[in-house]
């Protein structure tokens, strides 16, 4: 009955929402000049079901009281939908990762990791005992409609299937607490089209329950699989969105650490700086759907990614400047091929564009073209999952074009 009532309030209380958004349209305008009616309307939507009010907030003093393993079955409960691939644009096959497959030295795959390398080691010799070597990591290969006419081999053998393949490793997005491959199948399908490249993505495990570094174990698992499986380093091409896009960028900076480089990156808002709420936060609040508690509240993303049931003191938020946690900060000197693409509107865009400064300060020499940053106007947090805004199909194609010519 609780759970009934609760669904029908949050019922009651969208169809308000959506209510007092067409009203306002039609009386005032578009929040911004390139939004149609039914993006307005889907931004309200889903801001109005993750929104929770500052007073409702746990704090450090009651943060033994958090039930994490609620948490986390709430998460499955609203986690994003799965998503539809059209047969023009591609299909899908479930893959399955079997992590004994993959032998990773700890002492030289982690070294430079910093306060994760023994969680990093820990995490591998759990995957080495008798009882975690029959660990698998769920994913999914897209095969293009682009592509398949020119395949002659079984295009969903997870092998290169011609001399020097690239391949796309995507990690999605969804605040380390929600998403899946299914959940971005529909977006990584038109990105990997438009590249005409295959595309591995990777349901890593996500948080609470499995906190930092478990996602960045599992990703650096999957990138040495796809090695494993023929693919040369320097034709992988690394992508993620949002939480997915840090995760890009600490697997990047992981594996620069040991000596070794990847193709090219694609970083669609990332989530970069997990430690300072810039200016951007506050003042594109009223256009992005994206909000999130306050960093001094446990609930904060960033903090039940990183230590959920933690409290925050100097020591973790020094913990969590490290670039692995927080890519801002990293040393960027040689940095692959990038393209970054934000929303002009989005929160975290103050972070992102110090991210694309970051980058280009630590390679003044580095050929135009090498590292791109596109703002889109009046665009918010990943608008490139809605798929039918013209930005979005243009800023995809973008995407698939950079990656192609890497």
């Amino acid at each position: 009955m609780p759970e009934l009532l609760a669904k029908a309030a949050l019922a009651i209380g969208m169809a308000a929402v959506m209510a007092k958004s067409t009203l306002s349209y039609y009386i005032k305008g578009p929040r911004c000049p390139k939004w149609p009616l039914w993006f307005q309307l889907h931004r309200d939507a889903i801001h109005r079901a993750i929104y929770t009010k500052p007073k409702g907030q746990p704090t450090d003093e009651t943060i033994d009281q958090i039930d994490f393993d609620e948490i986390a079955a709430s998460n499955r409960k609203w986690d994003l939908p799965e998503s539809q691939l059209p047969a023009d644009i591609g299909a899908c096959q479930r893959l399955t990762i079997r992590v004994a497959e993959v032998e990773i030295d700890p002492a030289t795959a982690f070294a430079g990791a910093g306060p994760a390398e023994p969680a990093l080691a820990a995490l591998t010799n759990e995957d080495m005992s008798v009882e975690g070597c029959e660990r698998e990591i769920p994913a999914e290969l897209v095969v293009p409609a682009s592509l398949r006419p020119k395949l002659d081999d079984d295009p969903f053998a997870c092998r290169p299937l011609s001399a020097g393949e690239k391949v796309i490793l995507y990690l999605h997005g969804g605040a380390y607490k929600y998403g899946s491959a299914a959940s971005h199948r529909a977006l990584t399908g038109r990105i990997a089209n438009h590249a005409a490249m295959r595309c591995v993505t990777i349901d890593y495990r996500l948080a609470p329950l499995h906190p930092y570094p478990a996602q960045l174990h599992d990703a650096f698992i999957a990138f040495w699989y796809l090695v494993k499986c023929g693919f040369d380093p320097q034709n992988i091409v690394v992508a993620g969105d949002s939480a997915g896009g840090n995760l890009s960028l600490a697997l990047t900076v992981l594996l620069r650490y040991a000596g070794h480089g990847i193709c090219g990156l694609l970083l669609l808002s990332p989530w970069s700086d997990l430690t300072t709420e810039r200016p951007s936060l506050k003042r594109n609040a009223k256009y992005d759907f994206l909000c999130a508690p306050p960093l001094a509240s446990p609930l904060n993303p960033a903090r039940t990614f990183y230590a959920p049931g933690r409290r925050l003191s100097e020591e973790m938020l020094r913990e969590m400047a490290h670039p692995l946690v927080s890519p801002v900060n990293a040393d960027f000197a040689g940095f692959p091929p990038t393209l970054i693409q934000a929303g002009e509107k989005e929160i975290i865009v103050d972070e992102i564009s110090q991210l694309h400064e970051n980058i280009i300060a630590h390679n003044p020499e580095a050929r135009k073209g090498r590292y791109v940053y596109e703002c889109y106007a009046d665009m918010i947090h990943v608008f490139h999952q809605f798929l039918s805004l013209p930005d979005a199909q243009y800023a995809i194609a973008k995407a698939g074009e950079f990656i192609k010519a890497l």
